[in-house]
């Protein structure tokens, strides 16, 4: 088994932050590239969801400014010398975009938090994680935060 690229999507969460470790142990031990991805999900006002998404652009330039200075500071703070790390940030369904990045960019392994969501909004929409141990052409190593309790139905 060969890791030459290894992708952890972040939304910058506590769940996201306990899996980067993880992912760059692995970079370390393999040699890997480090691909950092941040996705936006497009605004959508809930009265207006028969029009489709709108754009809000006050909102997403101090977005935008939030998501550059996130991802610098995890390469920063997070990252360890040696690994060569990028960052990418994507607009879009985040397992989509994961799934499609990954491919792309024919990544090896992603790593990425698990933190189920519950209730009505799981039911309607799944896990993001769900989606893309589904779907993804590669190995996904899921990874929970020992905070994120799990209680059966």
């Amino acid at each position: 088994m060969q890791f030459s690229k290894i992708l952890v999507p972040t939304d910058f969460s506590e769940s996201a932050r306990y899996a980067l470790p993880f992912a760059t142990d692995l970079a370390q031990k393999y040699k890997a590239d480090l691909h950092i991805l941040h996705i936006v999900e497009p605004i959508v006002a809930p009265v207006d969801f028969a029009w489709g998404t709108y754009s809000y652009p006050d909102i997403e330039k101090q977005l935008s400014g939030y998501v550059e200075e996130s991802m610098s500071k995890i390469v920063h703070d997070q990252i360890p010398e040696g690994i060569v790390a990028e960052t990418t940030t994507l607009h879009g369904k985040p397992w989509r975009e994961i799934v499609s990045f990954a491919k792309e960019n024919e990544i090896d392994l992603i790593v990425m938090a698990t933190h189920g969501l519950s209730g009505l909004s799981h039911a309607l929409y799944g896990s993001t994680a769900e989606k893309v141990i589904r779907k993804a052409h590669c190995p996904v190593l899921t990874v929970r935060h020992p905070d994120v309790n799990f209680e059966m139905p």
